[in-house]
């Protein structure tokens, strides 16, 4: 005969589908889901557009929202340019990015030494897998449906100037002095940049 199953210790089900309220605080740990797009596999290719992002998912790690996921689609090359030729998709995924990078490797967004700047370099997109970071939760509704309760996603991450950083963030590892190894680096483009900071 087989054990029996508990369920005792499962969210009942209106908290396991209760949104994360809007600006809240959480450390989480973020994964790339992996969409086999761009040079090494790690973007994911928009099915209606030319667009392209990171398809990520961000666990809670403590605190009255643990385990919970968090999925965001990080911007990396848009649709289209705006009439001053810039890809504000793009930009916001990178501004975010740059983000992720602060918040885990404790770099307040003004600071431009020089190991600041080497802990924002990464050699390929796989480096933000398994970052640990302070994230401020979103919702995001669908515009087309006025029903819609929506869904929460990554509104920003949060860096050791926010007043609230350390108290979520915990111990904040230090700052790599130079980025981590890859073993594939990243394919440069005609201008010598890595294809992820064209």
């Amino acid at each position: 005969m087989a054990d029996n199953m508990d369920f005792n210790g499962a969210e009942a089900q209106d908290a396991a589908f209760d949104l994360i309220p809007a600006n809240t605080l959480v450390k989480v740990t973020l994964t790339i889901r992996p969409g086999g797009a761009g040079p090494e596999g790690w973007l994911t290719q928009s099915r209606t557009s030319s667009a392209l992002y990171l398809n990520t998912e961000a666990v809670v790690l403590e605190g009255p929202h643990a385990r919970r996921r968090i999925y965001t689609r990080i911007g990396f090359k848009g649709k289209s340019v705006n009439e001053r030729g810039e890809d504000t998709y793009a930009n916001r995924g990178r501004a975010l990015i740059r983000g992720i990078l602060e918040s885990a490797r404790g770099i307040k967004a003004s600071d431009q030494s020089e190991s600041a700047r080497a802990a924002r370099t990464i050699r390929s997109l796989g480096d933000l897998n398994g970052l640990d970071f302070v994230a401020k939760v979103g919702v995001e509704k669908d515009r087309n449906n006025p029903d819609d309760a929506g869904r929460n996603v990554i509104k920003a991450a949060i860096g050791p100037e926010h007043a609230q950083y350390a108290s979520v963030m915990g111990a904040v590892p230090p700052a790599p002095q130079t980025p981590p190894a890859q073993s594939a680096p990243a394919a440069p483009s005609a201008s010598g940049a890595p294809f992820w900071a064209r």
